[in-house]
């Protein structure tokens, strides 16, 4: 396994050492440095560009509502860890697609999830109209698959497989009702739904820097979960932490009565007041019953048995990384540290 330096450097911020309690900062540092983004960000604004305005004006307003970029900064990440020292024109295009794909699926989620807020303001459908939100996911869907289209047939077929899996994650999230979902189908749907793209990330990027086959098969098993464990801890932070750090209202997930693993070990407790909470009469977001029910579950042991999970499965994650990084003909050392920061990362945003 060859080492060569020909990734870009990246480098932790003076005073904080490799740990979990520095992982944010390390994180963003790590992408601040990942020049490419603004590459991709302009891509993916020049993806917008369309005739009717509306279309342009509804995800041009969730683009500016911020966010970490976290899927295109995999995709480049697994790139430069494979020896690729600048990211290739196919590598901003596939990465611009994942975030187009990735934006869609937040505009169709609100929209589901009847959140009026995201990052502390006005839903997409809350302040244009649901019908206008919802074509303006499908239009950045197209738009995604016009940039992964100029890719190869492996990529076109990964996208594809992704894009099936998330949506059969959002389906049956909701076309199953609560009681009849396990902690098993809680994992799947998390698996689909939100590892698929994460997932999607790390396979392109290995692959159009040249990995092989046992390489990208890892970096693939490493972004799935990942991704799971970073689901997990949304549902985790959905009733454990407030509005201000949300940015939307907590409780959704019991509002909604997802099958979300905490939700989910905590209706396999066999409790009968629990069990009326998610059959009985639907909650409002308003309700004491929410509130209360926010706080019992906040209060109970599940919590800890959920993070327990999320961290089985960024360890698992890890093992992954290790095993690409050994299968690697060229690797590129810092930015495989870089992907263990963000494997940190996501066991940090629990505490």
């Amino acid at each position: 396994m060859s080492t060569e330096n020909n990734a870009p450097a990246l480098s932790s911020p003076a005073g904080h050492p490799p740990s979990l309690t520095s992982a944010k900062v390390e994180l963003l540092q790590i992408l601040s440095s990942l020049k490419e983004m603004g590459d991709v960000d302009k891509l993916i604004r020049a993806s917008l560009g369309s005739e009717s305005t509306i279309l342009t004006e509804i995800p041009l307003y969730l683009l500016e509502l911020g966010g970490k970029r976290m899927r295109p900064a995999l995709t480049l990440l697994c790139s430069h860890a494979f020896g690729m020292e600048t990211a290739s024109q196919k590598v901003i295009d596939v990465a611009a697609g994942i975030e187009l794909i990735h934006m869609a699926t937040l505009l169709h989620d609100d929209i589901i999830d009847k959140s009026p807020l995201r990052r502390h303001k006005e839903s997409p459908y809350v302040k244009f109209g649901t019908p206008k939100t919802l074509l303006s996911g499908d239009f950045l869907l197209v738009r995604a698959f016009s940039l992964c289209a100029r890719l190869d047939r492996f990529i076109i077929n990964e996208t594809e497989q992704a894009c099936i899996e998330l949506t059969e994650g959002e389906v049956n999230e909701f076309a199953i009702p609560i009681e009849d979902h396990t902690l098993e189908s809680s994992l799947e749907i998390a698996r689909k739904k939100t590892a698929a793209l994460f997932r999607l990330a790390a396979t392109c990027g290995s692959y159009l820097a040249g990995a092989d086959e046992t390489a990208v098969s890892a970096m693939s098993a490493y972004g799935e979960n990942l991704g799971i464990a970073f689901q997990i801890l949304d549902d985790i932070l959905d009733v454990t932490a407030d509005q201000d750090l949300l940015g939307k209202p907590s409780g959704i997930d019991i509002l909604e009565r997802k099958p979300s693993y905490p939700n989910m070990l905590w209706l396999s407790s066999g409790d009968k007041d629990v069990q009326e909470l998610f059959t009985g009469e639907p909650l409002t977001q308003d309700s004491p019953q929410l509130k209360s029910a926010i706080q019992e579950l906040c209060n109970s042991p599940y919590i800890p048995e959920a993070k327990a999970k999320a961290a089985h499965f960024v360890e698992t994650a890890l093992n992954a990384l290790e095993k690409a990084e050994q299968a690697a003909e060229t690797a590129h050392k810092q930015t495989f540290e870089a992907l263990r920061t963000l494997a940190r990362f996501t066991l940090e945003r629990m505490l």
